[in-house]
């Protein structure tokens, strides 16, 4: 029969327990087992007393918590792939008009920047990111609105390219017709068709491409600074993420967003607001 007894309380005195052995201080267990020989020189007749410090038990358990994250680490890493081409890509150009989505005027001196990735094999969930910088493209459109720009494309890019546009006293961009299929893109496979063939066209013949207008003060601000509200609506293909906010990069290096904070800088200016620096949330490697 094996019995455990720890103490409760710092100052609980100890009991004479004759035969069984005798706790062994604050902070300690004891197990005795009945019927054990004796140890001679003991002071303890036919019990084993075996103490184990907490404080040693619980500084053990913290410092397996690293180890045992190393080791999930190094098992990952041994399944990560070096991040390749796809064999099927070409390099395609992109074009495009970008347009007011109220009135369908064409938008001079927009700043387009596009973020081409690559996609590691990291085993389960591909951890921990999913894709990888690894080229960037940018343009400025002219007065009729038009630009272009090249680079790699495969069958996967209308999902993982990065496209951002940005105008001062404009939000953010939808392909032209968004709004009007929405209704019928609530599924998944829809919406993937839909996509997929407009960003062919984009790296073909071309498509329009609409900036919302920020149409008071207040929205300028909330898109340059403060974010939308959770009750700001916002129409169908238009993205809630802003510039400034945490999610609107992902991957992109410093130096590939000057252009786009010096256009940046110069809407926080028009309102009054000191320069803030945009995150690309660059990775690490």
């Amino acid at each position: 029969m094996l019995s455990i007894r720890s103490p409760l309380g710092r100052n609980r005195p100890r009991r004479a327990n004759a035969g069984r052995g005798q706790t062994s201080g604050k902070g300690c267990l004891s197990i005795h087992r009945e019927g054990a020989p004796t140890r001679p020189g003991s002071g303890v007749g036919g019990s084993v007393a075996v103490s184990v410090n907490r404080r040693v038990l619980n500084s053990r358990r913290r410092a397996t918590l690293p180890i045992v994250f190393v080791v999930i680490w190094q098992l990952a890493g041994c399944a990560t792939e070096l991040p390749r081409p796809d064999p099927a890509e070409a390099v395609r150009s992109r074009i495009a008009q970008v347009v007011d989505a109220d009135t369908g005027n064409p938008i001079e001196g927009a700043v387009v920047l596009e973020v081409f990735y690559l996609r590691p094999k990291r085993g389960s969930g591909d951890f921990p990111v999913s894709k990888t910088f690894r080229d960037s493209a940018e343009a400025v459109t002219d007065h009729k609105g038009r630009f272009t720009l090249s680079g790699p494309f495969d069958s996967l890019s209308w999902w993982t390219d990065g496209l951002y546009i940005f105008k001062p006293g404009y939000g953010p961009w939808r392909f032209r017709g968004y709004d009007e299929v929405a209704p019928v893109l609530q599924a998944e496979e829809p919406k993937r068709s839909w996509l997929q063939q407009t960003w062919d066209r984009f790296t073909t013949s071309g498509v329009v491409i609409e900036l919302r207008p920020l149409r008071t003060r207040e929205e300028r601000l909330k898109y340059i600074d403060l974010g939308w509200a959770p009750a700001d609506v916002l129409e169908a293909g238009f993205r809630r993420e802003t510039p400034l906010g945490p999610l609107y990069f992902f991957d992109v290096p410093a130096d590939r967003l000057s252009s786009f904070q010096r256009a940046v800088d110069e809407e926080r200016a028009s309102l009054g607001l000191e320069p803030r620096r945009l995150d690309g949330r660059w990775q690490p490697r």
